[in-house]
């Protein structure tokens, strides 16, 4: 008798354990599904911070001590310097050093499996199905890709969505101190990494507001609560309350200069489509009476309107609603996509083949500058010690590769302030008096298409030293 009960026992694990392990193994392969894109993303360095970035961990590691002051640039020498992301440059900079390029970027992929990985348990917490949500990741790969670039909002775009999964938590009454208590850790190592930690008090913030708008009990004092811990961990920097002027800073010397800064371009489908998922997203989270997934969403979503950068909070935050929507359509609806259910398998397939046929090629060059962007031959050209002028994209690889050449201009915009990026950028487009935009310098390295590389052509001060399709060398004669 006790062989028998012990044997239907034994049967009765066994068949949970397969279960489980069953309902795992969809979420496992729509995981999987977001590797071609990474892989591809992985491919190519085309962010112009990632190698300064790099240049400022690495310094970090060699002095045991956060640069205080540039040291890169020979027009801002010696100017105090806050580094917003000083956590993740030495994260860089460790994967530098043990594997070059590739070695960071891998770093980059990691983190970058980190946001899909999160997304998709979102999405299961919100009662999504796992093709659904493999699909909506595949489908939100396209206005993500060009932000999956190897740089500090990779750790946003992860602790965004690690602080929802903990507000949630808080707003179902789950192990609420709990979750305040790593509220404050996760700000606390998000800080650090990068100086954007700001969004935690605005995503607490709102959410607390809306919980108490709500009535959703006591959870709004959890909320409440979570935002001063929040508040309390962006101060456990070592910059303390500078980093709000740090973060008011860069907005005021990047708007209207950086691509990435300006408002939502309403003639890009792109964007325009990523707004659209963002506030359908609202819509939907509202009526599910999901008040963190709303406060996260109006944040991304209001914030996309200033700034198109904000955007991609959006869309991360939007994919998991929507694959639980699409999880649970009407009927009708649900009855034309079972009656396509072959159509759609195979178009999905088709689509992960052609995703798979494209990123293979990355891995025989990952972490590659950008060949269109990034000169690496002329740049081994300069002569050594040289002071540089060079256009805005090249100068964070020149820091990297070439630390004894001192350039003009990189994308640190916090470092050089709008009124030098604008004196910079009429030198580089040939106006004005060159002897004086270019004293001081003994090298120029821009593209040949720029204003400066026309002019100097014909000045017999400068000679031609090299040129390619991406750039052109000079040095002064």
């Amino acid at each position: 008798m006790t062989t028998t009960v012990s044997g239907q026992t034994s049967g009765v694990t066994g068949d949970l354990l397969r279960r489980a392990g069953a309902g795992r193994v969809p979420w496992i392969l729509a995981w999987l599904s977001f590797v071609p894109l990474v892989v591809f993303r992985a491919g190519i360095m085309s962010e112009a911070d990632t190698f300064w970035q790099i240049r400022i961990g690495l310094v970090t590691m060699a002095n045991h001590v956060i640069p205080a002051t540039d040291t890169f640039s020979w027009t801002m020498y010696g100017k105090p310097y806050f580094q917003n992301s000083w956590g993740f440059d030495v994260l860089l900079a460790v994967g530098y050093r043990l594997g070059g390029l590739p070695g960071a970027a891998a770093i980059c992929a990691v983190i970058t499996l980190g946001i899909a990985a999160l997304a998709l348990l979102l999405a299961r917490q919100l009662g999504a199905s796992a093709p659904v949500s493999a699909a909506s990741l595949f489908l939100a790969a396209a206005p993500l890709a060009g932000w999956l670039s190897a740089r500090p909002q990779l750790v946003d775009y992860v602790a965004v969505l690690l602080l929802v999964l903990l507000l949630r938590r808080i707003e179902q009454g789950r192990a609420r101190w709990g979750a305040v208590a790593l509220v404050g850790v996760l700000t606390v190592v998000w800080v650090n990494l990068h100086a954007a930690a700001l969004l935690a008090v605005a995503m607490t913030g709102v959410a607390a507001v809306l919980l108490a708008v709500a009535r959703r009990g006591t959870s709004w004092r959890y909320a409440a609560a979570a935002t001063v811990v929040a508040a309390a961990g962006c101060l456990a920097n070592p910059y303390g309350i500078d980093v709000l002027h740090q973060a008011g800073q860069v907005q005021s010397d990047s708007a209207g200069l950086i691509v990435e800064w300006v408002p939502v371009d309403l003639a890009d489908p792109v964007q325009i489509v990523a707004l659209a998922a963002g506030l359908a997203a609202l819509v939907i989270a509202w009526r599910r009476r999901e008040a963190v997934l709303c406060a996260g969403l109006a944040i991304g979503v209001a914030g996309a309107v200033v700034a198109n950068r904000m955007l991609p909070f959006a869309v991360i935050l939007a994919t998991p609603v929507l694959a639980a929507f699409a999880s649970d359509p009407p009927d009708s609806i649900r009855r034309y996509l079972t009656s396509r259910k072959v159509m759609f398998r195979r178009c999905g397939a088709l689509a992960l083949l052609a995703l798979v046929a494209l990123a293979a090629p990355s891995l025989a060059h990952i972490g590659r500058p950008e060949p269109a962007t990034f000169p690496v031959a002329l740049v081994a050209e300069i002569p050594h010690g040289c002071r540089l002028v060079n256009s805005y994209q090249i100068g964070g690889y020149v820091i990297l590769t070439r630390p004894d050449v001192l350039v003009s201009l990189d994308s640190r915009n916090n470092l050089y302030g709008r009124a030098v990026l604008l004196a910079e950028e009429r030198v580089l487009n040939g106006n004005g008096n060159l002897s004086a935009g270019l004293a001081g310098a003994g090298c120029v390295l821009v593209p040949p298409r720029y204003g400066l590389a026309r002019r100097l052509r014909h000045d017999p001060q400068w000679q031609l030293r090299a040129a390619d399709q991406v750039a052109v060398l000079y040095v002064r004669r």
